[in-house]
């Protein structure tokens, strides 16, 4: 079976296959990659009509798991207004969960999204030379690492352009050394030789704003071509279907990247330039909030405790109590990503202690829908950090 389904993907790659109508249906891919042993795969979305520019997508840190927040509806745009659009997956080849994905470094998937570029170049679908690249969280990360240019380099990027949604601002590429610090040395800049757009909140408690706005000054002082907007009281993510952005925010971000494409990569071939208004967005908001209860399940050894957890939303953010069965000594909450079966090390949010099973707590700025976007578990471990878990459930998944 799988033969067959690997044949019907060479016979539509191929030059015959793009000479009649393209399928409007996305397609699972596979290319090759520079590092060894390693085959990438992806979804590719194809227009009506080819040869057409190409947008490639990075994801987030969640991958497949969360395509469908982010990296699918903007497929699907550009599909409809005529690109082709390539989603990659960086995370499944390498056998990788989400909770596993700080492993995987934006140097990596910088090289990924180079090998998918070649793949898109050697296309006979994707018009020559006119190839894109976008990419959120820590597929934005991965995009300023493929694109960057050290000291004295000048290299010719396969991209006319990079889009970098929320992307980590403040981690190290090439021969920038990050920080928030208002200026820097000329040589520690940022530098890269395409047309480069950033997006982010300024309550992004991800990617502090400061180190976007430094890495944005710094590289506009040495003559790069670096567009900074910033969105006011917006959370990381906060353009995804869980995200708390504004419906203006919203359409606002999509507009501005798509602005940003049509500008150097080429105007929409399908004619009609993807452009979105408020009224899109306004159907995930809850302007009520909610509370949803989830059980704590116990963990292993003489910690273990039992109970529940209600969170809230509330206007500054998400009310968190906890109700456990009392304990003989102290206890730390936590939220932290991935799941109980497998927990990312470090804490999201820090909930506080809980003393005789009772403990309570503000998530600032935070949507009980990004919450409960699958990949986040309220943790309860002992103060004494012994590392063991006392308590632990997995936040559901708002479907």
């Amino acid at each position: 079976m799988k033969r067959i389904s690997f044949a019907l993907i060479l016979v539509l790659l191929s030059p015959a296959g793009a000479a009649a109508q393209a399928p409007m249906h996305p397609i699972p891919v596979v290319f090759a990659s520079r590092t060894p042993g390693l085959q990438l795969s992806g979804i590719l979305y194809r227009p009506a009509s080819s040869p057409a520019p190409a947008i490639l997508i990075l994801s987030g840190t969640s991958g497949r798991e969360g395509f469908q927040n982010w990296e699918t509806p903007w497929a699907q745009r550009l599909q409809r207004a005529g690109y082709v659009a390539l989603i990659v997956d960086s995370f499944t080849p390498r056998h990788l969960a989400f909770a596993d994905h700080w492993r995987l470094s934006p140097q990596a998937r910088g090289q990924d999204a180079l090998d998918a570029a070649a793949f898109l170049g050697n296309a006979s679908f994707v018009r020559a030379g006119a190839v894109g690249a976008i990419g959120r969280s820590g597929g934005g990360s991965a995009l300023l690492s493929a694109i960057v240019e050290r000291i004295g380099e000048t290299r010719r990027a396969p991209f006319k352009m990079a889009a970098v949604d929320y992307g980590y601002c403040q981690l190290a590429y090439g021969d920038w050394l990050g920080g928030t610090a208002p200026t820097r040395a000329a040589d520690a800049a940022y530098r890269t030789s395409i047309p480069t757009l950033i997006t982010i909140g300024t309550l992004d408690s991800h990617v502090p704003v400061a180190a976007c706005v430094a890495l944005a000054s710094n590289a506009r002082k040495v003559g790069v071509n670096l567009t900074l907007r910033t969105y006011a009281g917006a959370e990381h993510a906060f353009d995804t279907l869980y995200g708390n952005g504004t419906p203006a925010q919203e359409a606002g971000v999509v507009n501005t990247i798509a602005g940003f494409i049509a500008e150097y990569v080429g105007p929409a071939p399908g004619g009609a330039p993807i452009h979105l208004n408020a009224a899109a967005f306004t159907s995930r908001l809850n302007p009520a909030g909610g509370s949803i209860v989830v059980s704590m399940r116990p963990g292993r050894g003489p910690s273990a405790v039992s109970g529940s957890a209600v969170l809230t939303q509330r206007a500054a953010g998400v009310a968190v109590v906890l109700h456990l069965s009392e304990s003989a000594s102290h206890a730390v909450a936590q939220i932290r990503q991935g799941s109980c079966a497998q927990l990312y090390p470090d804490v999201a949010y820090r909930l506080g202690d809980v003393v005789n099973g009772a403990g309570s707590a503000i998530v600032a700025n935070v949507r009980l829908s990004y919450l409960m976007n699958g990949h986040f578990a309220i943790v309860v471990v002992p103060a004494d950090s012994s590392g063991a878990l006392s308590s632990c459930s997995d936040i559901p998944r708002n479907t």
